[in-house]
């Protein structure tokens, strides 16, 4: 059976027309950074407003920083009550701060390639405190703080894919 090839130029810009409108609907809106994480309304409070994706990305790296300093505080007190995975966590908390500070750095320098780096690496701190601490009996703060916060470097790693280097 023949294939008809004959495609007229119209066709082929009605069909080129169509597939950019269905890209353009797949895009996140520039004003929305937040649309491409996967918790955005744990994003949205983060960030505040913020739509330059890249200052975006800078307060929403600060504030994980804060919380993970508030985190490993936290840990610090509970290693000396509970013992297990607290002292994983408080281990893999400064780590994570240290993946943070240099991802700053790499938001600055425009440096999307080592700013995947660290935010992966700091993602990965928290999911190791999370795992730790599942075979605890209990479960506390540590744990819970470990879930939010990895969830934040989720959003912070989506974040990144937008930012203007």
């Amino acid at each position: 059976m023949p294939i008809n090839l004959n495609i007229t130029v119209g066709t082929i810009f009605l069909l080129l027309a169509a597939s950019c409108q269905s890209a353009a609907a797949l895009m996140p809106s520039l004003s929305e950074p937040c649309m491409v994480t996967d918790f955005p309304a744990l994003c949205r409070g983060t960030i505040n407003g913020q739509t330059n994706v890249n200052a975006a990305t800078d307060v929403a790296i600060r504030e994980l920083m804060k919380r993970t300093r508030h985190a490993r505080d936290i840990a610090k007190k509970e290693l000396q009550v509970l013992d297990g995975g607290v002292a994983t966590c408080l281990s893999n908390f400064n780590s994570a701060f240290d993946n943070l500070d240099k991802a700053l750095k790499n938001v600055k320098e425009n440096d999307g390639f080592s700013l995947n780096i660290n935010l992966s690496a700091a993602l990965t701190d928290y999911d190791t405190c999370s795992e730790a601490m599942k075979g605890s009996k209990e479960i506390n703060v540590v744990y819970k703080s470990a879930g939010v916060l990895y969830k934040m470097a989720d959003n912070c790693l989506a974040l990144s894919t937008l930012v203007k280097l």
